[in-house]
């Protein structure tokens, strides 16, 4: 793949030394592609909050490209039991290239080289030091491997040979980790609880999200945001609730020294430091997808066939005879940070398109371009120069596969 440059010039009005605050407050940026499309933003300052515009983004410049075919794939459906996977909580690139994946079905950390053959496992089911209950999210931090237990409410911490440090209990109602920071901090915001209602109707409500130490006890407060839409549906004896379909939620996604939040009701994207504080909000010109019949039809048969039994499948048939569809799709579809800190929003797509795309801003706020990520992979880890995520086959045996990532501009 080739490479173009990319030539950027910032636009000011001629402010005087006296208005110095003003002209950084408001400016016009214009970046030029290698082809001459244009993507322009304007930046301005809100009380020491950073608010990037982007105004007119690229169409289609590709900055980044995938590997056509992943660079290790581990999972199989029969064979050794060390390659099979159940029920994966989280996976995560060390430094020398070494895979560890957190296997909930197993209660387990396995250990994997760079060409992803097994090396260990370490940890099984159990409430003692290193053991585990339930595996829902791992990270690197601090020289660490930490990992988090949402059966005990515990983060355990391992060295990178798999060796059990130390654990620690999170405080509070807080049992939902969002993502860990550098320092050895978690994003975290507590569970979700439903109260039954006794009429028919959409309920959103909002939850806390806040700053947990390493010690498992909250340090800072980030702010509440909205849940997700949910259906009720209620009778005299009982309610059930299901997800509304194409309804609105709140994504995330930390890394390094920040958090991105952003509720999916607008593109616009919230960026909070490990202290909590908002220092930059990111906006894209946007214009959300008009939900079709076609895409409520697929989307309701999907839900049916995925049903885990037929009183669940008739709930749900009953439940969208009377569920309102919001006009529109959310306005985007997932976050992701990459190993140099750009901000990756996954574009919200109809259920016809199998192709992921995802645009990519910079640290400052501004597009870089838009990347295609393979069809069917959830993403939990970019790097410099690989995309690491799980994915399922036909036969729904869940495999880890490492992809590259080319950064050069085409």
């Amino acid at each position: 793949m080739s490479t173009k440059s990319t030539g950027c010039r910032v636009q000011s009005a001629g402010y005087s030394p006296a208005s110095l605050v003003l002209a950084m407050a408001l400016f016009i940026a214009a970046c030029t592609s290698g082809d001459g499309s244009q993507a322009a933003y304007s930046v301005r300052d809100s009380a020491g909050i950073r608010i990037v515009e982007n105004e007119a983004p690229w169409e289609g410049a590709t900055l980044f490209q995938v590997s056509a075919t992943p660079l290790v794939d581990i999972g199989v459906l029969e064979g050794d039991e060390v390659y099979q996977l159940f029920r994966v909580g989280g996976v995560v690139r060390l430094n020398d290239g070494r895979i560890v994946v957190a296997n909930g079905g197993t209660y387990e950390l396995r250990f994997f080289d760079a060409e992803g053959r097994y090396l260990l496992s370490v940890g099984h089911e159990g409430d003692g030091p290193g053991e585990f209950r339930g595996l829902e999210r791992i990270a690197v931090v601090c020289n660490s491997i930490v990992v988090f237990d949402w059966s005990l409410g515990r983060l355990s911490v391992f060295d990178f040979e798999g060796n059990y440090v130390r654990s620690a209990r999170v405080q509070g109602e807080h049992t939902s980790p969002l993502g860990a920071f550098a320092n050895g901090r978690w994003l975290f915001t507590a569970g979700f609880s439903f109260v039954p209602s006794p009429v028919s109707k959409v309920v959103r409500d909002t939850t806390l999200f806040v700053i947990v130490g390493p010690d498992g006890v909250v340090t800072d407060t980030v702010g509440r945001f909205p849940r997700v839409e949910f259906f009720v549906v209620g009778d005299a004896r009982q309610a059930r609730a299901h997800s509304l379909l194409y309804g609105r939620t709140t994504l995330q996604a930390v890394s390094g020294n920040t958090a991105y939040i952003g509720p999916t009701d607008r593109y616009e994207i919230f960026r909070y430091g490990v202290g909590g504080q908002l220092d930059m909000i990111v906006r894209k010109e946007h214009e959300d997808l008009v939900v079709r019949t076609a895409d409520v039809d697929v989307e309701k048969q999907r839900m049916l066939e995925d049903a885990f039994n037929d009183d669940w499948r008739q709930t749900l048939e009953r439940m969208f005879l009377d569920m309102p569809i919001p006009a529109t799709m959310p306005a985007f579809d997932g976050l992701q940070v990459d190993g140099q800190g750009n901000l990756w929003v996954g574009e919200y797509r109809r259920p016809s398109d199998p192709q992921p795309r995802w645009t990519v801003f910079a640290a400052d706020g501004h597009v870089l371009g838009t990347v295609e990520t393979p069809p069917g992979l959830t993403i939990h880890q970019i790097g410099d120069d690989f995309i690491l995520g799980t994915w399922e086959d036909e036969m729904e045996v869940e495999h880890v596969r490492l992809y590259g990532l080319d950064r050069r501009q085409e």
